[in-house]
C-alpha cells in the first residue's frame, strides 16, 4: 500500500481533452449503492453498487483513455491505498487530493482499489459493445416486447423466458433471445445449439430459491441442500453464447440460509463452442460459472463478486472439460476463483449429468484477478479422471490464503503438465487447511487409499510480494509422488531479487517427490 507522500503531483488529466467513448450503466433498483464511494470516468457519473464486504462498479470505455475519480465517501483524507493488479504500476502515477484518487487508465482493466480505513472497490473497466443486437427484427426474439416477460420484477417470468427460447431454438441460425433492461425472477433456462442469450445493461435475472419453480439435479452433501443447474446449455449442444452488459443474480445468501436451494448459476454442460462474453454474476450460494464435460468453451470478460461470508461459492470451476480458456475476468468469493475438476459418475453433484466421467485437457486461465480466503488459481480438489495442459498466466492473486496450488485430494488419477508463468501473489490472510503460503503442491488422501501422483508442474516468472506465514509445499505421500517440478524467476519482494534455493522460496516441505529444481 502506497503512502500518500508518494504521490506525483504532476499528473495531468489528458483524457477529457479526446474522444474517448465512455459508457455507464444504470443502477439495477434492487441494488444498494455504495456508502463508501462514488466513481466518475472522464466526468460521467458511474453507478457504485454496495455488496458484501466491498464495493463494485462496472462501465465500459474505448477510443481514448479515462480519467477515473474516485471519492472515499466517509474519509476527508486518504493516508495510504493500493490498487491490483500492481504490476500495471497505476499506484506510482495516481494522484491523491484530500479523499479522492485519480488514476488514468489507457485501456480497460478490471482493478481493485483498496484505501487505508474503507473496504476494497473493485472497477470492471470493459472494452465499448461492439456487437449489440437491435432489440426487434429478423431472428430476434424479446423476452418482454414479444413474449410477455415482467420487468418489474414482481412476478415470475419464466414462461416468458422458456417460450422465448424455444422459439429462438426452433429458427436457430444465430438467433438471439433479448433480455431489456429490468429485473426477471426465472426459473431453469436451458440453451439449445445455435442461439445466444442478450443481457442488456441495467438487466438482472434472479433466482428464487424456490424449489418448486426449479429442477432438483443434484444434492451438494457438504452443504446438505439440494440444487439446480439454473441457466445451462442442452445436451449435445452447439455454438451457444450469452453475452452482454447485464447481471446474473444467483441470491446466494437468500438461497443458502432461507430458500435452502441452492444453484450452479451458469452452466456450459455438455455442449462445444459455448462464449460467455461480458455479463456480471453475483451473489452464487453454489459454484457459480462451471463448465462442464464440455469442449471448446470460451469465458471472457466474466465479473464474478461472491460473498466473502458464504461458503462453497466458488467463482469460476472447469469441470471435466477440454480446449477451454478462460481470460480477462475478476472473481471473488470466500472459496475458491478458479479452479479445475474432475469427478466419478457416483459423485454427488455429476450424478445427472449427461455422458460419461471426463479428463480435463488443454484449460488456460488468462490475465484473471482472484480475491478470496482460500486458494486464488488452483488444480484440484477432485482428480478423479486425469487432469493435464493446464495454464495459469499473466494473472494476479490480489489477497488468498493460498495464492498457486495443486491440491491433488479426492482422487486417483494424475494431475501433470501444469504451469503457472507471469504471475503474481500480492497478498495473503488467514489460512486454509493450516496453510498460508504462495505456493502449495500436494497430494493428500481423501478416502482411505484414493491417492494420485502430480508430475510435470511448471512455475516461471512469479512475483510473490507476500510468502505467507506456512511453509511452501511440494509434498507427495507414500505410494503418489510429486516429480519434475520446476521453478524459474520466482522473484520475493523481501529479498528484493529472484529467489535461488527452495529454502530461499519456503519450500521446506519436500516429502515423497523427486527431481523439483530451481532454475534461472
Amino acid at each position: 500500500m502506497r503512502a500518500v507522500g508518494q504521490v506525483l503531483t504532476t499528473f495531468l488529466c489528458a483524457a477529457y481533452a479526446t474522444g474517448t467513448i465512455i459508457q455507464s450503466y444504470n443502477p439495477v433498483p434492487i441494488y444498494t449503492e455504495s456508502g463508501y464511494f462514488s466513481l466518475q470516468a472522464n466526468g460521467v457519473r458511474v453507478p457504485v453498487h454496495a455488496f458484501d464486504g466491498y464495493a463494485y462498479a462496472h462501465f465500459s470505455f474505448g477510443d481514448g483513455p479515462v480519467t477515473l475519480n474516485i471519492t472515499s465517501k466517509q474519509q476527508t483524507s486518504i493516508s495510504s491505498f493500493s490498487i491490483s493488479p500492481t504490476r500495471l504500476g497505476l499506484d506510482k502515477t495516481a494522484v491523491i487530493s484530500a479523499n479522492s484518487i485519480s488514476v488514468t487508465l489507457a485501456k480497460p482493466e478490471y482493478l481493485i482499489i483498496h484505501s487505508s480505513g474503507v473496504e476494497e472497490l473493485i472497477l470492471a473497466a470493459d472494452p465499448l459493445e461492439t456487437n449489440v443486437p437491435p432489440s426487434s427484427g429478423t431472428g430476434i426474439f424479446n423476452v418482454v416486447s414479444q413474449y410477455g416477460a415482467d420487468a418489474s420484477g414482481t412476478k415470475s417470468s419464466t414462461t416468458a423466458f422458456q417460450n422465448a427460447i424455444r422459439a429462438a431454438g426452433a429458427r436457430g441460425q444465430g438467433s438471439i433471445v433479448y433480455v431489456p433492461p429490468g429485473v426477471y425472477p426465472v426459473g431453469n433456462l436451458v440453451l439449445p445449439s445455435d442461439v445466444s442469450l442478450y443481457l442488456a445493461p441495467s438487466s438482472s435475472l434472479r433466482f428464487t430459491a424456490n424449489s418448486s419453480e426449479y429442477t432438483t439435479d443434484w444434492k451438494k452433501t457438504s452443504q446438505n441442500l439440494n440444487g439446480t443447474e439454473w441457466i445451462r446449455t442442452a445436451p449435445g449442444s452447439r455454438n451457444i453464447k450469452i453475452f452482454g452488459r447485464g447481471t446474473i443474480d444467483a441470491n446466494g445468501k437468500y438461497a443458502q440460509q432461507t430458500g435452502k436451494f441452492i444453484a450452479h448459476a451458469v452452466v456450459p454442460l455438455n455442449t462445444t463452442n459455448f462464449v460467455f462474453d461480458g455479463p456480471v454474476i453475483r451473489d452464487g450460494g453454489s459454484w457459480t460459472l462451471v463448465p462442464t464435460r464440455s469442449s471448446y468453451v470460451t469465458i471472457n470478460h466474466a465479473k464474478v463478486f461472491n460473498r466473502m461470508n458464504l461458503g462453497e461459492n466458488d467463482a469460476v470451476d472447469v469441470q471435466e472439460s477440454q480446449h477451454v480458456v478462460v481470460k480477462n475476468t475478476v472473481a471473488i468469493s470466500l472459496d475458491d476463483p478458479f479452479s479445475t475438476k474432475t469427478w466419478d459418475a457416483t459423485t454427488d453433484i455429476a450424478v445427472s449429468y449427461p455422458g460419461v466421467p471426463q479428463p480435463i485437457y488443454d484449460v488456460t486461465f488468462s490475465n484473471c484477478l482472484a480475491w478470496t480466503h482460500c486458494y486464488g488459481f488452483k488444480v484440484g480438489q477432485g482428480t478423479l479422471q486425469e487432469q493435464a495442459k493446464i495454464r495459469f498466466e499473466d494473472s494476479t492473486v490480489y489477497d488468498a490464503a493460498v495464492g498457486l496450488g495443486v491440491h491433488h485430494k479426492w482422487g486417483y488419477a494424475t494431475a501433470e503438465d501444469i504451469q503457472f508463468k507471469n504471475m503474481a501473489v500480492e497478498k495473503l490472510h488467514g489460512n486454509n487447511d493450516g496453510h498460508q503460503t504462495w505456493l502449495a503442491v500436494f497430494v493428500q488422501e481423501g478416502h482411505p487409499g484414493e491417492i494420485g501422483t502430480i508430475s510435470r508442474v511448471n512455475v516461471e516468472n512469479v512475483r510473490v510480494l507476500t510468502r505467507g506465514t506456512t511453509a511452501a509445499l511440494v509434498q507427495g505421500v507414500d505410494g503418489a509422488l510429486v516429480s519434475n517440478v520446476e521453478l524459474r524467476d520466482v522473484w520475493f519482494q523481501d529479498l528484493e531479487r529472484v529467489a535461488t534455493t527452495l529454502a530461499e522460496m519456503s519450500i521446506t516441505q519436500t516429502n515423497f517427490s523427486s527431481n523439483v529444481v530451481v532454475k534461472g
